[in-house]
C-alpha cells in the first residue's frame, strides 16, 4: 500500500465519522449548503489539518505536494464533503503567502485559517469581464495631514460570489489611468465594513443568491492594505492562476456528479424498466464516463510532468475548458432523467433533505435542486475566462493559428 492508499483510507476513515449526515445528505442531493454547516466543516478539517495542507508549515500548513493534496481533495468530494477553502483559503491565502508584507501575513493569515475572516473577490465589473483588464474602479492616493496615505476607491464589481457573508474583499482597482491597461492596476485589501461598501445580492434564475454586486462609494483604504507594489497588481492577479491550474478540470466534481446521475438511473424507471436499461439514457451516460476517463488521464499527465519539475504552459487551459463543458452534459442529463419534476421550484427543498421516514412522494430525491444545479453550472464555461476565449487562448497558444 503506497502512501496515497493510505491518505485515502484515513480521509474516508475521517468524513465517515466527522461529517454530519444531514450536511452529507444536502451535498449528494446537490442542495444548498448554509454558511453555519460550512464553518462548522471547515473548523473540523482545520482541527484535522486538511483544510490548508498546501500551505507552509509556518503558517499551519503542511507543505503537501499539489498531487497529495489532490488526493484529499477527491476524497473529500467523493465523500460528498461540502467543497472547502474557496476563496480564502486557495486564493488570498496564497497570495499573501507570497506576495503580502509580513503584518499583512501576521494579521490575516491566522484569521483565515480560523475563519474570523471570510473573504470575496473583486475582480470581474460590469463592462469589464473576460477583459478584466479594462476595470476602470479607481483608486485616488491621497495624503492626511498627519502625514498617512490612503487610496479612497470609487467603482463597482459584480459576480462577487458570496460578498453577502465576506468580512474582507481583494480588488484589482486602476492607480494609473495613463499607463498601459494591465501596467495601471494595484491589488488593494478591503474591510467589507468600510464606510462606502455596499452589496446587493443578484438572484440567479436557479433561486439561490450565490452572486452579488459590491459598490464602492468614496472608500478609504490605508496604502498598508495594497499588496505588492503600486501598479503591479496585474501580476499578482496572473499568479492565483498557478495555484490550481490542474483542479480547473472538476475531476472529481465530475466523478461525484456522474454517481448522482447512476444512482438516477438506476432508480428512475421509463416503460417499465430502469433508465440505465434504455438506450437513449445509456448511450449518453456511457459516453460521458468515456469523456470523463480520457480528462482524468490527461490531469494524471500532467501532474507526471510537474511533479518532474517541468513547467506547464497554456495547453492547461483546456483542462478547465472540457472539465466545465462536462460538469454541465452531466448535470443535463441529470434534468432529462428526472423529467417534469424538475419543473417545480421548491425554496425549502433547495436547504432541506426529507426526513427519515418521510412520506413517499413519487418524486426522486435529486429533483428538488436538479434544475438549479443545472442552471448554476452554466457559469462554469464563463467565470474563470469563456470557452470562447479558451478556444481563443489555445488556437493561438498551443496551435499556433
Amino acid at each position: 500500500m503506497d502512501d496515497f492508499d493510505t491518505l485515502r483510507q484515513e480521509v474516508r476513515a475521517f468524513v465517515a465519522e466527522a461529517l454530519p449526515h444531514r450536511v452529507r445528505e444536502k451535498v449528494r442531493l446537490g442542495l444548498e449548503v448554509g454558511k453555519e454547516e460550512m464553518v462548522d466543516w471547515q473548523r473540523r478539517l482545520a482541527e484535522r489539518g486538511w483544510l490548508a495542507p498546501h500551505w507552509p508549515r509556518a503558517w499551519q500548513g503542511q507543505d503537501w505536494s499539489a498531487a497529495r493534496r489532490a488526493v484529499l481533495q477527491e476524497e473529500l468530494v467523493l465523500a460528498h464533503a461540502p467543497e472547502t477553502g474557496g476563496i480564502s483559503i486557495e486564493m488570498i491565502g496564497p497570495i499573501l503567502i507570497r506576495h503580502g508584507t509580513p503584518a499583512q501575513q501576521q494579521h490575516f493569515l491566522p484569521r483565515i485559517l480560523s475563519q474570523e475572516h471570510w473573504w470575496c473577490q473583486g475582480y470581474s465589473e460590469p463592462n469589464a469581464g473576460s477583459d478584466l483588464a479594462s476595470l476602470t474602479t479607481r483608486a485616488v492616493r491621497k495624503t492626511r495631514a498627519d502625514g498617512s496615505a490612503y487610496y479612497v476607491v470609487n467603482g463597482s464589481k459584480i459576480w462577487t460570489s458570496y460578498a453577502q457573508y465576506a468580512d474582507w474583499i481583494f480588488c484589482l482597482v486602476r492607480t494609473d489611468v495613463d499607463a498601459r491597461a494591465q501596467e495601471g492596476i494595484s491589488f488593494l485589501l478591503i474591510d467589507m465594513r468600510s464606510p462606502g461598501v455596499s452589496v446587493r445580492p443578484l438572484i440567479g434564475i436557479h433561486g439561490w443568491h450565490l452572486f452579488n454586486q459590491v459598490f464602492l462609494d468614496d472608500v478609504e483604504v490605508p496604502v498598508e492594505m495594497r499588496v505588492g507594489e503600486e501598479n503591479a497588481g496585474w501580476s499578482i492577479a496572473k499568479s492565483l492562476l498557478e495555484h490550481e491550474r490542474l483542479n480547473l478540470s472538476r475531476v472529481a466534481e465530475n466523478r461525484r456528479r456522474l454517481a448522482k446521475v447512476r444512482a438516477i438511473g438506476n432508480e428512475v424507471e421509463e416503460a417499465g424498466e430502469p433508465l440505465m436499461q434504455r438506450p437513449w439514457f445509456a448511450r449518453r451516460f456511457h459516453a460521458l464516463e468515456v469523456r470523463l476517463e480520457t480528462l482524468a488521464a490527461t490531469v494524471l499527465r500532467f501532474r507526471r510532468l510537474e511533479r518532474q519539475g517541468a513547467a506547464l504552459g497554456p495547453e492547461t487551459g483546456m483542462l478547465k475548458l472540457i472539465g466545465s463543458q462536462l460538469i454541465q452534459d452531466i448535470e443535463n442529463l441529470a434534468v432529462d432523467a428526472l423529467g417534469p419534476d424538475t419543473l417545480a421550484y421548491d425554496r425549502i427543498a433547495h436547504f432541506e433533505p426529507a426526513e427519515p421516514g418521510a412520506q413517499e412522494t413519487g418524486r426522486s430525491p435529486y429533483a428538488a435542486a436538479a434544475s438549479a444545479r443545472r442552471f448554476v453550472t452554466r457559469g462554469y464555461t464563463i467565470a474563470g475566462g469563456t470557452s470562447e476565449i479558451q478556444h481563443e487562448l489555445l488556437a493561438k497558444q498551443v496551435l499556433g493559428l
